[in-house]
Order: structure tokens, then C-alpha cells, then sequence
């Protein structure tokens, strides 16, 4: 509940413009799908390019992020224990040249005025725009508060190996003004601080901050 509190209203944090706190984070994961959605389309031959997933190219991720967008609780579970074979079978079977059209799609549907997106949604969204960040150098800006808050998540909800890291360390965000875990600090990007949490990359090198760096 300590590092939470940082992130909700009538907390121990620090006061300021508190109309970004929401439970609701479709604005922000629509900002971000429009984003990866201009990379699919500016750069359509990044889409066979493996990702931090060596065994997995950046259209089969895109497929995957779609797939969890698109799917029930119910769809996903089903999908999980092999009740159905994919929780969204159409979305699965998107040829490459069809991707970039139905993340920009998504995208809009997430802006909507009665859409609602979960934490967890935004963050499977994060983790993509980092991972092509990563992998293929896509130009894709992210809020500091929200890599904040999809960690945070990530931190509550990861698997034991990466959950006692947290446990040992506080993961420092050099350019993100937040942090995540208990113990000594482990100052760190906050791309790779989020990748980390998601099992996309292994404990966080040691960073410094830099001179007016003002995103992820």
C-alpha cells in the first residue's frame, strides 16, 4: 500500500494537479496504440524483426497485445487451460499488411467516450511500445507517470524471482520521478525498470540521470 499510495489521491506524496489520477486509463493506452500503430505503418518491415523475445517477431507480439485487448476474462481463461484455442481467433489470423490498420482501430475504440482500459491493459500496451523501443529503435514517447503506475502494477503482480528483487531493492526511475520496492536504491531507466517487471529483460544496469531527460 506504501508505493500505491504514490500514485492515488489524499496520499503522503507530494501535492499538485491530482486530474490525471483515474482508474481508467484508456486515453493513455489510446495515445500509445496510435503510436505503435505509426511505427507499424511508417516502418511495415520492422513487423518480421524479433523482438525482446527472440523467438517472437514484432507481428506476432502485435498479434498478442490485440488478442488480450480484444478477449473477455472469460475468453482468456478459456484460452488459457486450452478450452478454446485462441481467446480471439479473427485476431490471431490478422495477416501482417491488416496489423497496423487494427492497432490504430483499437486505438480509437480506447478513446471513445465510454471506453475503459485497466491498468493491466495499459500496461501490456507499454510493454510492447518498450520492447519495439528496444528491439527496433521505435521513436515512441511515454508519460513518466504512466510507466510509474504500470510498474507498480507489474511489482504487486509479478512471479516470485523478480518480486524478491523488489523486495531487496528500491528501483530508482532516473527519469520518471517515481520508484518501486523496499531496501537499497537501484537507480535505473524506467524502460528498463518496466521491462524487468514484465520479464523482458533481466535486472536493471545501474543509470544516472541525465540533464533534461523528461520521458521513459
Amino acid at each position: 500500500m506504501t508505493d500505491w499510495a504514490r500514485f492515488l489521491p489524499l496520499s503522503n506524496r507530494d501535492r499538485g494537479d491530482e486530474s490525471h489520477v483515474s482508474r481508467n486509463w484508456s486515453r493513455a493506452a489510446s495515445g500509445m496504440l496510435l503510436s505503435v500503430a505509426a511505427v507499424l505503418d511508417a516502418r511495415p518491415e520492422v513487423l518480421a524483426h524479433p523482438t525482446l523475445r527472440p523467438e517472437v517477431s514484432v507481428a506476432e507480439a502485435v498479434r498478442e497485445l490485440l488478442v488480450q485487448l480484444r478477449s473477455t476474462r472469460w475468453q482468456r481463461a478459456a484460452a488459457r487451460i486450452g478450452a478454446v484455442e485462441s481467446a480471439s481467433p479473427e485476431t490471431a489470423a490478422l495477416p501482417d499488411a491488416e496489423l497496423a490498420d487494427a492497432v490504430q482501430a483499437e486505438a480509437l475504440a480506447r478513446s471513445a467516450a465510454r471506453a475503459r482500459s485497466s491498468v493491466r491493459e495499459l500496461g501490456a500496451v507499454l510493454v510492447l511500445a518498450l520492447d519495439l523501443r528496444a528491439s527496433i529503435g521505435a521513436s515512441i514517447d511515454v508519460d513518466p507517470f504512466v510507466s510509474g503506475a504500470v510498474a507498480l502494477d507489474l511489482a504487486v503482480r509479478a512471479p516470485h524471482p523478480r518480486r524478491s528483487v523488489v523486495t531487496a531493492r528500491t528501483l530508482v526511475a532516473v527519469d520518471g520521478d517515481w520508484r518501486v520496492g523496499r531496501g537499497p536504491e537501484l537507480p535505473a531507466t524506467a524502460a528498463s525498470i518496466v521491462l524487468f517487471l514484465a520479464g523482458r529483460g533481466g535486472v536493471p544496469p545501474h543509470a544516472l540521470p541525465e540533464a533534461g531527460a523528461d520521458d521513459a
